[in-house]
């Protein structure tokens, strides 16, 4: 892999872990294990050294252990469909192909949408979504259910533009880029999951609230730009052009250094933004407005949170990293 160097990041939020990540880490390894979603021994060992229960552990720190299971299971589940995509081979590319890829879309929803079990020796995946799904219905609400399954069709129609991208060799712009990132890296379920895992329902007077929204998008976006800068190695080693340094370097014809330094600028400029505009929300009275509060401190914990599992405690990327 090409040796990466990360510039400083700007992530002013605490860093937290839960006290659960260890019996997080044996659930998952089981629940993979269970479903067969993984082809090999080396494939579990190597999913077991991601430590993907250190993601969930810093991201949601404050939530009870059948939450960050549920949580964990989700992710790692995610990740999985990530390396069928990005990894094609000749025995794999027909999961790049928009037909498929509907259809697999169809499918996802129906298990959410309709509450579906599937046996687990007809569609393993399929059941692993399931099973996440059951568990998940148990510990939100039913509002909450109808948005994330919106979600989860945003985030695979994304992963489908980006496929069609791939498999046509198009590159998107800058701008096109940016907008469908948060969606098809599935940011948008996280911030869904940490409505849950933070116990913050809010009004949604306020979910809809224009300055709100630019906060949850600010942080999707932040977790992106950080995870470009930290998996571009891999994604370089892969021929994954879906990168916002790649792709401000296509578009602006520029080294690959250059790219990273505009990338890493973006970053730190995203978050000054999210700290900026949230002292600037209006007043939904005292009892709601600390509800915000703790939701946003949620936020900020997240993006600190995926961050430190990239610096810290995965070996799914390789790259140096310029500390302050």
């Amino acid at each position: 892999m090409r040796q990466i160097t990360v510039p400083t990041l700007h992530c002013p939020f605490e860093a937290k872990i839960s006290p659960f990540v260890h019996e997080i880490d044996q659930h998952t390894s089981s629940w993979l294990h269970e479903f067969n979603l993984l082809q090999s021994e080396e494939a579990y060992d190597r999913f077991r050294r991601y430590k993907f229960a250190w993601m969930t552990a810093r991201t949601y720190p404050d939530a009870d252990l059948a939450f960050l299971c549920t949580a964990n299971d989700l992710n790692t589940w995610l990740f999985v469909l990530d390396d069928l995509l990005d990894h094609v081979t000749p025995e794999t590319a027909g999961y790049r192909e928009q037909q498929y890829l509907q259809q697999v879309i169809s499918d996802f929803v129906n298990v959410l949408r309709y509450d579906r079990s599937i046996d687990r020796a007809t569609n393993p995946v399929l059941a692993a979504l399931s099973h996440f799904w059951d568990n998940m219905r148990q510990l939100s609400t039913v509002s909450w259910q109808c948005q994330f399954t919106l979600s989860l069709k945003a985030t695979f129609e994304a992963a489908v533009w980006e496929a069609e991208n791939a498999r046509q060799h198009r590159h998107p712009s800058v701008f096109q880029y940016m907008q469908m990132r948060p969606f098809f890296s599935g940011a948008n379920l996280g911030t869904d999951m940490l409505e849950v895992a933070a116990g913050t329902y809010l009004p949604v007077f306020v979910l809809q609230n224009e300055q709100f929204q630019k906060l949850v998008d600010l942080a999707r976006r932040a977790v992106c730009w950080a995870n470009d800068l930290f998996s571009l190695s891999k994604e370089l080693a892969h021929g994954d052009e879906h990168n916002l340094v790649v792709v401000i370097g296509h578009e602006q014809q520029i080294s690959l250094e250059e790219a990273i330094a505009q990338t890493a600028a973006i970053h730190n400029r995203e978050i000054a933004q999210f700290s900026e505009l949230r002292s600037q929300l209006p007043s939904f009275g005292k009892q709601i407005d600390a509800a915000i509060q703790r939701h946003l401190d949620a936020l900020g914990t997240m993006v600190r949170g995926f961050m430190d599992w990239s610096l810290y405690d995965t070996t799914r990327y390789e790259f140096n990293y310029t500390a302050s």
